[in-house]
């Protein structure tokens, strides 16, 4: 029967056919049956080991052709109540599979080829086989065809044995053993690291790109980060580099809860700018791919100077009061030149305001809420000097400003003493197609005072140019004891996303006059009257006074001087019909909760010269940004003392406020 059994074994292998894998099936339950009542019955006749025999541990394999990969449909060949063959470790099943028939294993070498040695077979007879009489049959019948007699089992050498153990059904035999799962990092879905969220697929979740393709790039001191960067930009100056990260659906492919946004309302990024012309980042907390500026809040905050890795917090409060956001729509900045700018991102959190305050500062704001939620602005003045009053390289001075737009981002600039020649610079090299303009020279071809804006944040509703005379409308015109024709640039602004309406009015008042300082402050006087008149038609909508006033607050004695008691409300002006008007503005550096102190006042550079005989930081300004109080919310007042080398940017300081309009 041995000859038998493995001549018919062969001829199948030969074949490699379905045909052979069934039958060896059915075989191979005939012989586990077999294999287990002849040990059973064996003992229970001699109530041991038979005479002449060595106990041996059974543990007998099967082995499938190795061309074999279907075997679905074959039966169990378990036999009932075989319980004592052990089950097979699954994990040791690709490396046993032989590369070789088991007949034609080499003998004499039974513990390279056989996991254990056979039950009841004789030492030193490899083919005799011992008498068995079956004295109790199964309970039940194995589900494969039986052999002819199954109380008969065949002989085989033990070396020639095949080499892989037995399973109880054929169909998990040939399952491959799986390769390892690889362990993941974890992820806090309060504190993504993109390093640890790039194994789970995290670029993925970044969709619905405009104007950018998103990657992950080496960084050499964060690792795997995300990169957004410009692509494909026809128009710079109204389009951005837009993505949504679908926060939500990371956290389900990370195995993860997502954090509720309306728990922890502030974002924090930890970015780097990849020479980004404009370093602003917004964000708007969105439940879905349709949301944009147009029904949803938007809020900014600029990183700062520098190449390395910096932290931008925004406050997405207002936000996520009416929905749970799932995603967020990223937008970076306005790319003025164009392409190949890169936002990087390392790191995105959700805070609680208290983990939240070492983040915030007066680079973060919004651009409000529509249909009732405030308006940030950001608010520049600056006097920038003409080319022929400064002994530093116009390039070098050009590439200072450049750098403090880009630094500060300002949504509205008032500028004096800008010329053709400057024109040309900051138009071309400075604000480039990211801002507009509005103002016209007080003389043809003269000095101008004009007002920059953000195009993409703000339409212009009207604006234009008048002159400080007792004729605003002639131009050239002047009073009679003035040094030059002084002008005022006024711009009302309509924000996109709100609708709200503001006016801006930029001027450069008078230094002193044709004879002396009295001359000078009345003319300065007469000046501002005819600003507050052309004000009065503005009633009730916010307002923002930018200049170079020439004048300080306080005379020698402490006392508030005339022009500022008028700005400010204590003192009323006489319009054209006779009634008198109050404009009632207030002074952004005493106003501010965050400014500057008492040392530190000073708007002309020279006062900050230490070698100079005018040196005296703390000497009151004359360079102001004053704002209605009754619409807008102070928030923060700076002053910059920017130089390269001994090249000074300007004889005037920067003047930077923020706001909130509120109505």
């Amino acid at each position: 029967m041995k000859n038998a059994f493995f001549d018919h074994i062969e001829r199948r292998r030969a074949r490699k056919t379905r045909t052979a894998a069934l039958l060896l099936g059915i075989l191979a339950a005939a012989c586990l049956f077999a294999y287990g009542c002849a040990s059973r019955d064996g003992k229970r006749e001699s109530g041991g080991t038979p005479a002449g025999e060595t106990a041996v541990t059974t543990d007998v394999t099967v082995v499938l052709p190795t061309d074999v990969t279907d075997i679905t449909d074959v039966p169990d060949a378990t036999p009932a109540g075989a319980t004592d063959i052990p089950s097979p470790d699954p994990t040791e099943r690709a490396a046993e599979k032989p590369t070789e028939p088991a007949s034609e294993a080499p003998s004499g070498t039974p513990a390279e080829h056989a996991t254990e040695k056979a039950s009841g077979q004789p030492a030193g007879d490899p083919t005799g086989t011992p008498a068995e009489k079956p004295t109790e049959q199964p309970t039940e019948q194995p589900t494969g065809k039986p052999a002819e007699n199954p109380t008969e089992r065949p002989t085989e050498n033990p070396t020639e044995r095949p080499t892989q153990k037995p399973t109880e059904k054929p169909t998990e035999r040939s399952t491959p053993t799986p390769a390892p799962t690889q362990t993941l990092p974890e992820v806090d879905p309060a504190d993504i690291e993109i390093k640890s969220a790039v194994p789970h697929g995290i670029k993925t979740q970044f969709s619905n790109m405009r104007n950018c393709t998103v990657s992950v790039v080496s960084d050499p001191d964060e690792g795997d980060v995300i990169a957004v960067t410009s692509a494909n930009i026809s128009s710079p100056g109204s389009a951005a580099a837009t993505v949504y990260f679908k926060y939500a659906s990371f956290c389900a492919a990370a195995g993860e809860k997502p954090v509720s946004m309306k728990d922890r309302p502030y974002l924090l990024l930890k970015v780097k700018s990849g020479g980004m012309a404009n370093r602003t980042v917004g964000v708007i907390a969105a439940s879905s791919l349709n949301d944009s500026e147009a029904n949803r809040p938007e809020v900014f905050a600029t990183i700062d100077g520098g190449d390395g890795w910096k932290y931008v917090c925004f406050d997405l409060g207002e936000g996520v009061k009416n929905i749970d956001p799932s995603m967020l729509r990223i937008v970076a900045g306005q790319y003025a030149d164009a392409a190949g700018e890169s936002l990087l991102i390392s790191r995105i959190a959700f805070l609680t305001a208290e983990e939240a305050k070492p983040y915030l500062k007066s680079d973060t704001y919004g651009t409000g809420q529509p249909g009732g939620g405030g308006t940030d602005m950001r608010v520049l003045q600056f006097n920038i000097q003409t080319e022929n009053g400064s002994s530093t390289p116009f390039r070098l001075r050009a590439e200072m400003y450049r750098e403090l737009i880009d630094e500060l981002q300002p949504d509205i600039v008032g500028m004096q003493e800008v010329t053709v020649s400057w024109f040309r610079w900051l138009d071309s090299r400075v604000f480039n197609d990211s801002y507009a303009r509005i103002g016209e020279p007080r003389t043809p071809g003269g000095e101008a005072n004009p007002i920059y804006y953000r195009k993409d944040k703000f339409d212009l509703v009207d604006g234009g140019t008048f002159w400080l005379s007792d004729t605003p409308d002639v131009q050239g015109s002047s009073f009679p004891n003035g040094n030059y024709p002084r002008i005022c640039t006024w711009a009302v602004l309509r924000e996109r996303s709100t609708g709200r309406e503001f006016v801006h009015l930029n001027t450069h008042l008078d230094h002193n006059g044709k004879n002396n300082s009295t001359d000078g402050n009345n003319l300065r006087k007469d000046q501002i009257r005819v600003i507050i008149r052309f004000a009065e038609r503005f009633k009730g909508m916010p307002t923002f006074l930018t200049g170079d006033l020439n004048n300080r607050r306080t005379t020698s004695g402490g006392n508030l001087y005339a022009l500022y008691k008028m700005i400010v409300g204590k003192t009323a002006v006489e319009l054209e019909n006779g009634e008198s008007y109050k404009l009632k503005l207030a002074d952004s550096r005493l106003e501010s909760p965050v400014t500057v102190d008492e040392n530190h006042l000073a708007t002309m550079t020279v006062q900050y010269d230490e070698s100079s005989a005018s040196y005296n930081p703390g000497k009151e300004p004359i360079d102001y940004i004053f704002f209605d109080p009754e619409s807008t919310d102070p928030h923060t007042y700076e002053t910059f003392l920017i130089s390269k080398g001994a090249y000074e940017i300007s004889d005037h300081l920067p003047v930077f406020a923020t706001f909130t309009i509120r109505k």
